[in-house]
């Protein structure tokens, strides 16, 4: 927005030192004295030339010294348009007057939302707001306490209590061990050794289901299971030594190998 204001003067008048042809977009001025007897500063401007005749004309310009340049034409509803538009152009000591239409479009335009703030020049209070309405605008310093100890998203954030979740959250695939895991995740990983090991052996049982012997394809070694009368493991034999089993309630207390 500030790039789109002009600097204000006040009762500011002068005269072209050029002739402005239709179409310009370059000329001069004849005095750049206010009277106060102050130079204007270079900056933006707007006048209105040949006011009050059929040639009248508003001028948006750029002003370095007395010389006018990236004339724009502003017509009475605030359109821009490049060069000069009168198609008499503008005699050289046609007058000028300085005017704050084109200010006052844009401050109307802001007001009615049409027209975005300057991001480059952020406005700003004179002291720290009191702010009581939900509607009141804040300003970063509230904001800033306001996030105080509340998550980020490029933060180690630390939360307590039972905290839940409308959607499961995305979570990376682990890559250490104190990382947290999906549960695709976790089954994957378990059932890699599982399914290895389901192909690496052969399993026979009995009728009560209970296995009656492990055959290891890597080693080739069988492994027969015998139970005691209550359908506990009593022993397991691999073709050369017996592994005494001594349990509790299903439970393993000692294994003896003889």
């Amino acid at each position: 927005m500030a790039s789109k204001l002009t600097k204000v003067v006040a009762n500011f008048e002068t005269s072209l030192a050029t002739k402005l042809g239709n179409g310009a977009i370059a000329g001069a001025l004849t005095s750049i004295t206010d009277k106060n007897g102050v130079v204007l500063p270079n900056a933006k401007y707007c006048m209105i030339v040949d006011r009050g005749t059929g040639d009248e004309e508003h001028l948006l310009f750029d002003l370095t010294g007395n010389a006018m340049a990236n004339i724009v034409s502003v017509s009475r509803q605030g359109v821009q348009t490049v060069g000069v538009q009168n198609l008499n152009g503008h005699r050289a000591g046609a007058k000028c007057y300085l005017t704050d239409f084109v200010n006052l479009k844009i401050i109307v335009d802001i007001l009615n939302g049409d027209e975005p703030f300057d991001g480059t020049k952020p406005l700003k209070y004179d002291a720290p707001p009191a702010l009581s309405n939900p509607r009141h605008i804040p300003d970063k310093a509230y904001i800033d306490s306001s996030l105080a100890n509340k998550a980020e998203l490029a933060a180690n954030n630390v939360f307590t209590g039972q905290n839940s979740f409308t959607q499961s959250p995305t979570i990376p695939s682990a890559v250490s061990a104190n990382q947290p895991v999906t549960l695709s995740q976790l089954m994957a990983a378990a059932l890699v050794g599982i399914s290895a090991g389901f192909e690496n052996v052969d399993v026979v049982r009995n009728d009560d289901d209970s296995v009656r012997s492990i055959h290891d394809n890597v080693n080739g070694k069988t492994y027969v299971m015998q139970y005691d009368r209550n359908g506990f493991l009593h022993s397991i034999y691999d073709g050369i030594s017996r592994s005494k089993i001594t349990t509790v309630d299903g439970r393993l207390i000692t294994k003896v190998t003889n």
